[in-house]
């Protein structure tokens, strides 16, 4: 049997009743690293909040490696009360593959139904009620026909839900032109990097390593490599030691360019 082409999952959080715990991943699974509630975050959350609170549809865009599927899925497991559903999709994948997926995430019983019709009422009729967020990473990704399927079920008067396509900013265009998509998004977001006055707080935060780091070296750091991008002061920590503090060229230096694209 050939596997689906997307992974799709249920969020759960902590002291709740519905499910095992999961957290969101950091990268490179960096033992230590810990969540940090940036501005940049909050004001993620609170465009997530009204996309739902409206039943609208968000895009929420990010330079490669800002967090944008970190920020996505620490806020999801901070809200099962709006029963998020979240799918990553491949790149070829068909519509039969979203539906698979669907059916999956929403605890269907049985195998997908072959038949699109059937498999569609049996979604359409779970997405009714409750009401529901489905979450698409790298929604650049879908197939014209795969955003067309996402537009009858959002716009079908049957279902109940609110819709997030994320995708990373140099790939917003293949969004934006899209007419399925441009006349119903509700709200654009752009999660920016962080800036030089939030280094010196977030990043001590982030990661013990950094905690008594002098702030001046922390911002050279991040101007000469780091950026402002998470994904980015993820590598640097991994590759740390202590002695970062004292010699910090010597890291640099054995960050190679191909290391360094994002």
């Amino acid at each position: 049997m050939t596997a689906p082409s997307y992974r799709a999952t249920r969020t759960t959080t902590v002291s709740t009743a519905h499910g095992t715990v999961r957290h969101a991943r950091h990268h490179l699974d960096l033992t230590g690293a810990r969540t940090v509630r940036t501005s940049q975050l909050t004001a993620a959350a609170t465009a997530l909040k009204t996309t739902v609170a409206e039943q609208g549809m968000l895009c929420l865009t990010a330079p490669a490696g800002a967090g944008k599927t970190f920020t996505l899925h620490t806020i999801l497991d901070q809200h099962p009360d709006w029963h998020p559903i979240q799918v990553l999709p491949q790149p070829q994948a068909r519509p039969d593959d979203l539906r698979h997926s669907l059916h999956h995430a929403l605890g269907l019983p049985g195998q997908p139904p072959k038949d699109p019709g059937t498999s569609d009422d049996l979604i359409r009729h779970a997405l009714h009620h409750p009401p529901r967020l489905l979450a698409i990473d790298e929604a650049h990704q879908l197939s014209a026909s795969c955003l067309e399927y996402l537009r009858y079920l959002y716009d079908d008067p049957h279902t109940h839900l609110a819709l997030v396509l994320a995708a990373g900013s140099h790939r917003i265009r293949a969004l934006r032109t899209t007419p399925v998509l441009a006349s119903r998004v509700t709200r654009w977001y752009d999660l920016d990097v962080l800036d030089t006055t939030q280094i010196p707080t977030a990043i001590p935060a982030f990661h013990p390593l950094w905690r008594t780091t002098d702030p001046v070296l922390l911002l050279h750091l991040d101007q000469a490599w780091a950026h402002g991008n998470f994904r980015r002061w993820a590598t640097l920590t991994r590759r740390s030691t202590d002695r970062v503090l004292t010699n910090p060229e010597a890291l640099l230096r054995r960050l190679s360019p191909r290391q360094e694209a994002p």
